[in-house]
């Protein structure tokens, strides 16, 4: 099962995204489930990198990806992170959704 942990600020703002273990939805190769978490979790994760030139702590090994969000960054960057995390989220929601045996999604707030 993966687990999928989303860490948000007081602002409600993610701060990190925990992803750790398979779907065991279909044979190693073969599995859309992992698939869909993986793509969704990397491509935002170079998109970051990539688009905004930003350098997010991150750690990526074989079931597992650890995510948090840049702590300093200007404005107009902020926003474009804001929103490219908020539509990778969605997208991770809506997977646990269509696939609830095999996803686990949960979020808490950090309490400062």
């Amino acid at each position: 099962m993966v687990k999928i942990k989303v860490v948000r600020g007081s602002d409600n703002r993610p701060l990190s995204v925990e992803v750790k273990g398979h779907a065991l939805f279909a044979p190693s190769g073969s599995d859309i489930v992992c698939a869909a978490v993986s793509i969704l979790t990397q491509t935002v994760l170079f998109a970051l990198e990539d688009l905004l030139g930003l350098k997010p702590p991150a750690m990526i090994k074989n079931g597992y990806l650890l995510m948090s969000s840049p702590a300093e960054i200007d404005k107009e960057k902020e926003e474009k992170c804001f929103l490219l995390l908020e539509t990778m989220l969605l997208g991770l929601k809506e997977t646990a959704r269509s696939y609830p045996r095999h996803i686990v999604y949960t979020e808490e707030k950090k309490v400062s």
